[in-house]
């Protein structure tokens, strides 16, 4: 099932009353709470009182965890699971229970498109981002296709992050080491600014073999990647900059063709070498001069390239999938008070397209079975509106409201079949009231689409073959994919009620804020893969291949789901002391069966604690835990609660840039699994990174 859902929770609301005046929502009034927008949700709003939850990850979180993959980078964000396993190119991605197909991911502004069954969902070294950004819930309204569970954004490194006032250039060289998988990591960057110019070129790489899981057991891998980033920038005039970046990623890998779970090498799971080339071009403008007030301005075009070549090494035989995104947005906002209240507009259009080709050198046509020659093409328009003033009808405080609407238009073509055409419209409502400035409530509605995916639509090929149940080998006979170009777009609509608190003056403290959410979604026409196992009755009688199959396997529209969950964050700072803490449970059902509906997960807790000793030293620990997970019927998907537990540290001994961070992942070498990964996680790991900046 492409939907994974969430579950009912009753949520209580606790109101501390107060004699704070309403002041501007976005100020830092409350306890000097610290302003963060999400460039994610194209509004200027602080996220404390924008109209849903959203969270942000910085270079100092990023330098803290020092994440070696997609799930050391997610893993403290309420609602976003990594499923597939310990395996890197296993890994994809899952937002408030909703499958890879349902949440966008972008890359510096740029789609990344790229999604296969056994595959990873993106390809790029972690120690090249210095921003995470994730925005949890329907975001059709402004992102178009795919984005009903909601965005992660992530952002790469540029000179002006490295670089302080003053400073013209400088570098970094880093190393690490990882026991778990005895990974071994390098990385050497350099950047710098002359006059309205600026430029950074890096260089990664990581070795890593066998995975030692917390279940004693090795799963085998064999990782290589090489990654590079080069971002030039230009301050042509006042308030006109271009970006241009290029981003690659060289991997080749020694792995099952099915990289996710635990599933042995074998006749249908050929050990493989695989080879994955990702490169990302995009040219960004900010367009704002301050001579035209009103003109502000934001244009990327980008083009994308990731393939994914499997040679597997017992035969001759060589699979490959290649996707092309190529793909231009604008938007322009416009500022401008709409009698007492502060308002903006922001309209934008984009257009992009994906080309894929597949190939399976076994085949006698070259087809590789689910990745069909297809392409797709969408074509949007947008607009959000934002207003922020005084609360109506004589209510105390102030009141945010943000309406959007988006209009797509898509068509999708294959050379072997039928081509389609479709089109879709998302909107959304939301509202935050703040009766004081430390303390809003909120209400987000959002409608949001899926078009059927050009594998979905046009997979052809075989799926599967089996040895003859008469002749044996050398006959087999094969489960053939069928195309259905005439497949519905996935359509949900989405309710979702929250509030934000801060405490930090009430209690007296640097920091205490706490955002927490109840949503309900509804969907209709899921795209599910109908696998239908059986034999001709030619198979048993002579001349027993005439014909004879093992069935069909097709993409259908089925039915329609019910599903809720809840998700929370609290971020407490005193002094040296920070704390940050997220929740969050997922649960689902068919609405005509009510059988349990995709991937689900249990309640779970992150929690993230540190104590910084100075300028030198901080030291800090995570804790992990979940409950049990019986939802399914089928036992075999169950999961027992678990409790992990790491401790970490980082030193900077001078005042020279050079620091050593090092950890303890898994400290009890706790054997746990999550839920539909079909592996133990990685048992325990002793992690060293070392890292010299000098700036000039």
């Amino acid at each position: 099932m492409k939907l994974v859902w969430l579950s009912s929770a009753a949520l209580a609301v606790a109101l501390a009353p107060g004699a704070l005046t309403p002041a501007a929502l976005a100020q830092d009034d409350a306890g000097d709470r610290e302003v963060i927008t999400v460039e994610a949700t194209k509004t200027e709003l602080d996220s404390f009182i924008y109209p849903g939850l959203t969270s942000s990850l910085d270079a100092e979180d990023l330098d803290l965890a020092q994440p070696v993959d997609l799930d050391d980078l997610l893993r403290a964000v309420p609602g976003v699971d990594v499923p597939g396993g310990p395996r890197r190119t296993g890994q994809t991605i899952s937002l408030r229970g909703q499958g890879r197909d349902n949440t966008t991911l972008l890359m510096d502004g740029a789609r990344q498109n790229f999604t296969s069954g056994h595959d990873g969902a993106i390809f790029v070294d972690p120690s090249l981002l210095v921003g995470v950004e994730t925005v949890r819930g329907p975001a059709s309204a402004l992102y178009g296709s795919g984005a009903s569970g909601g965005v992660v954004a992530f952002r790469t490194a540029g000179a002006h992050d490295l670089l302080d006032a003053g400073e013209s250039w400088g570098f970094e060289l880093g190393a690490g080491y990882r026991s778990v998988d005895e990974e071994q990591r390098g990385t050497a960057t350099v950047y710098g600014v002359n006059g309205g110019f600026d430029f950074l070129a890096s260089i990664s790489s990581r070795t890593s073999g066998d995975i030692s899981l917390g279940s004693g057991a090795d799963l085998p891998a064999d990782d290589r990647s090489l990654s590079g980033l080069v971002k030039l920038g230009a301050d042509i005039s006042d308030g006109i900059r271009a970006e241009l970046s290029w981003q690659s990623f060289d991997g080749d890998t020694t792995e099952p063709n099915n990289g996710q779970g635990v599933a042995g090498v074998g006749a249908f799971n050929a050990l493989v070498d695989k080879d994955i080339q990702s490169d990302n071009i995009n040219l960004e403008l900010d367009i704002a001069p301050s001579r035209i007030s009103w003109l502000d301005m934001n244009v990327s075009i980008y083009r994308n390239e990731t393939g994914v070549t499997e040679a597997e090494t017992a035969s001759t035989r060589v699979l490959r999938r290649d996707l092309e995104t190529t793909g231009i947005s604008a938007d322009q906002r416009f500022a401008f008070d709409l009698g007492r209240y502060e308002s903006a507009l922001t309209i934008g259009g984009e257009y992009y397209e994906d080309i894929q080709d597949g190939g399976d050198s076994a085949d006698a046509n070259g087809i590789r079975g689910g990745a069909p020659d297809a392409e797709a093409s969408f074509t949007a328009f947008y607009a959000q509106l934002e207003m922020q003033g005084p609360a109506p009808f004589g209510l105390p405080g102030e009141i945010v409201v943000l309406p959007g609407i988006r209009n797509d238009s898509f068509e999708t073509a294959s050379a072997t079949s039928l081509a389609a055409e479709n089109d879709a419209t998302s909107a959304r409502f939301g509202v935050t009231y703040a009766p004081i400035s430390a303390f809003n409530m909120f209400v987000n509605w959002g409608e949001a689409f899926r078009a059927p995916s050009i594998n979905e639509l046009y997979i052809d090929g075989t799926h599967f073959s089996l040895p003859h149940i008469i002749l044996g080998p050398p006959t087999f006979i094969s489960n053939e994919f069928i195309a259905n170009p005439d497949l519905m777009p996935e359509e949900t609509e989405t309710l979702e009620i929250g509030f934000s608190l801060d405490l930090a003056d009430r209690i007296g403290v640097d920091q205490l804020t706490l955002r927490t959410s109840w949503f309900e979604t509804d969907a209709e026409n899921l795209i599910d893969l109908f696998v239908d196992f059986q034999f001709d009755p030619t198979c048993f009688a002579p001349p027993f291949f005439a014909p004879c199959s093992a069935g069909t396997t097709q993409s259908r529209n089925v039915g329609s789901a019910e599903l809720s969950g809840y998700e929370g964050q609290i971020n407490f700072a005193n002094g040296p002391l920070s704390i940050d803490a997220s929740w969050s449970a997922v649960d689902g059902e068919d609405a005509a069966t009510g059988e349990a509906l995709g991937s689900l997960t249990p309640n779970r807790i992150f929690v993230d604690a540190r104590y910084d000793f100075g300028d030198h030293m901080l030291l800090g620990t995570r804790l992990q835990m979940a409950g049990d997970y019986d939802k399914p019927a089928n036992t075999a998907d169950h999961r027992e609660a678990y409790t992990v537990i790491d401790l970490y540290g980082r030193f900077r001994p001078f005042d020279n840039g050079l620091t050593l961070n090092a950890g303890i992942e898994n400290v009890f070498d706790e054997d746990y699994e999550r839920v539909f990964a079909g592996v133990s996680e990685p048992g325990r790991s002793l992690r060293f990174d070392v890292s010299w900046r000098q700036n000039f």
